[in-house]
């Protein structure tokens, strides 16, 4: 029964392809954005939580300004899904036309001498397609995402995501497939998420505490390679993915500290980001699903390091009070 269920839902999905890869693509668009607020009509819950959220991160929005980001965010979903598979039936030439990487060239020129790097992406307007655009620009490129429950719906989904040759990493444990390949000069694109419970890295994320994903961080220090910011935007209905000034980690040596550190600098981005375009961010993730985890980690983080810090300003105290003595 349950093999029956995972094959109506694969089916289900496919047709919705068919049927959207036959429209023309202002109509599919206008279907996507009528299927995202039929969504957050059905997930009534979790749009309720999507106003709640967005209210904590901007309290002097009214109630009606609140919704609209909402909705706004919400229509975003279906948008990306129409625009994904008419991205996946159409020809590169029109791909183009319909979306474009502005500002890459230090990355397309790094990857060309086989210098891996990361792109440091969010679940921003379309990341769908950028991926694809990605796996045009660049020689090597992989993904890293969690794979989906439905083992056939997984497969379908990366056949689109792999289309142009990117590759993809497992969201489970991918240290170790990230490092491999980041030696092999391939580009890879991830997206730092909030709420990861295997992170254990905590901090505030909009004046909230989240618990984030530091994996972008720790790769980045370890291997000592560049960090792209990408900010994803439309532009007269043109998915734009602008990728910011290359970003080296420190060369220090590695430690708690400086991961904490590095990875406060790339959530930065994202923060910048919705701040100035909420509607454009995935606001339907639950972000802040462990905050009160959060907040008690980050209170027991705060008074380790004032624990750490004592020993020293103790000694400099005395030795203060020798001179003077």
């Amino acid at each position: 029964m349950k093999k029956l269920e995972l094959l109506l839902e694969y089916l289900g999905l496919k047709l919705l392809m068919l049927f959207i890869g036959l429209m023309p693509w202002g109509m599919a668009l206008k279907f996507g954005e009528w299927l995202g607020v039929l969504l957050s009509k059905i997930l009534k819950k979790r749009f309720n939580r999507t106003c709640r959220d967005i209210k904590k991160a901007f309290p002097n929005k009214t109630e009606k300004e609140v919704y609209q980001i909402a909705l706004e965010s919400w229509r975003n979903i279906g948008r990306i899904v129409a625009e994904t598979v008419q991205a996946y039936y159409m020809p590169v030439s029109k791909l183009k036309t319909k979306a474009e990487i502005r500002n890459g060239e230090d990355s397309i020129k790094n990857s060309a001498k086989g210098l891996g790097g990361i792109l440091h992406i969010g679940h921003f307007v379309n990341w769908e397609v950028f991926g694809m655009l990605a796996g045009i620009q660049y020689e090597k490129m992989s993904f890293v995402a969690k794979p989906q429950s439905n083992p056939y719906v997984d497969k379908l989904v990366n056949k689109v995501r792999m289309k142009y040759g990117s590759k993809m990493i497992s969201a489970y444990n991918p240290f170790f497939a990230c490092f491999r390949a980041l030696k092999k000069g391939y580009m890879i694109g991830i997206l730092s998420d909030q709420s990861v419970h295997s992170s254990k890295i905590y901090m505030n994320f909009l004046n909230r505490p989240a618990e984030v994903a530091p994996l972008t961080a720790m790769l980045a220090l370890k291997m000592q390679v560049p960090v792209y910011p990408v900010r994803m935007y439309r532009e007269n209905g043109k998915i734009i993915a602008e990728i910011g000034k290359t970003l080296w980690p420190p060369k220090t040596p590695y430690s708690h500290d400086v991961l904490l550190s590095f990875t406060a600098t790339l959530q930065k981005y994202y923060e910048e980001w919705i701040y100035a375009a909420p509607q454009t961010w995935l606001w339907g993730h639950n972000r802040w699903k462990r905050e009160d985890e959060s907040r008690k980690e980050m209170q027991k983080q705060a008074a380790a390091a004032a624990c750490a810090t004592q020993p020293a300003k103790e000694v400099k105290e005395a030795k203060e009070g020798g001179k003077d003595a």
